[in-house]
């Protein structure tokens, strides 16, 4: 029975090759954490040769062994690895650095502030082109925590941003008329997924929760709906985008950048 453990290693070590060379690894672990399962293929086929032609080898199969099946069959229901976007609302981010209303310190939006133009073909007083906050798959993470809930991101009421993500109607601390925008960011992999993003008022847009879209707006300060102080985005323009182009998954900014969040730092945030 020996060879039943040889076709086990042969089966990880074809699966974790599938992975690797069609770039699915990513939607189950993160980047840092990539690297051992690339390594554990060597050995696996190491083991795989011996268990298979080396006669030398002894193998007493127990019931027991037949655990070593479960991985695989949960590879196999698990497909490409990508979460559905219904799990989002079991999923939410950590945001224990939200602070009550009447223990923050007043809230002094930009008075030069031009009004917000309806979404649709008139023209707006903003560049998008060049927004302040351009949110991309290396700052996602921590940019849609600090925007949404630190207390001193006031400071950028008033700054344009661009952002892409699916929606999430349903958690607890969205107000009415208001929705979340975001992804999935992993620690270490896809068991230990977290929604994050940001959170936006509603113009009037149809939209439908899972669905992708991308938005451009205005950051402005507001109320959840447990009575903490958000930030939120104030909708200019918005659009429905194809999920296929967008990255589910967004990861912690030490992953990139040889541990520096230089995507980070260079927006000078305060805590």
């Amino acid at each position: 029975m020996k060879r039943y453990l040889g076709i086990i290693c042969l089966l990880y070590s074809v699966i974790f090759s599938y992975v690797v060379f069609f770039d699915k690894l990513k939607n189950f672990l993160a980047p840092q954490m990539q690297i051992y399962i690339k390594i554990a293929i060597i050995p696996l086929l190491i083991i795989d040769l011996v268990m298979l032609f080396n006669n030398n080898v002894h193998y007493k199969f127990k019931i027991s062994d037949l655990v070593l099946l479960l991985p695989l069959v949960l590879l196999i229901i698990a497909s490409d690895g990508r979460l559905s976007s219904n799990f989002a609302s079991n999923r939410t981010a950590n945001l224990n650095n939200r602070i009550k209303v009447e223990q923050k310190e007043e809230v002094n939006p930009n008075d030069n502030q031009e009004p917000i133009t309806p979404t649709g073909e008139e023209k707006t007083p903003y560049d998008f082109t060049n927004a302040f906050f351009e949110i991309d798959d290396k700052n996602y993470s921590e940019l849609s925590s600090y925007i949404s809930f630190a207390p001193k991101a006031t400071k950028f009421t008033g700054k344009t941003i661009k952002v892409k993500g699916f929606i999430l109607e349903d958690a607890s601390y969205l107000p009415e008329n208001y929705f979340g925008i975001g992804k999935y960011v992993i620690s270490c992999c896809a068991a230990d997924s977290t929604f994050t993003g940001f959170i936006v008022k509603n113009n009037g847009s149809e939209i439908k929760e899972g669905n992708w879209y991308e938005i451009e707006g205005v950051l402005e300060p507001g109320v959840d709906a447990e009575g903490y102080n958000i930030m939120y985005i104030n909708i200019v323009n918005i659009k429905e985008i194809d999920s296929k182009s967008e990255e589910q998954y967004v990861y912690p900014c030490y992953t990139f950048d040889d541990g520096v969040c230089k995507e980070v730092t260079k927006y000078g945030l305060e805590y």
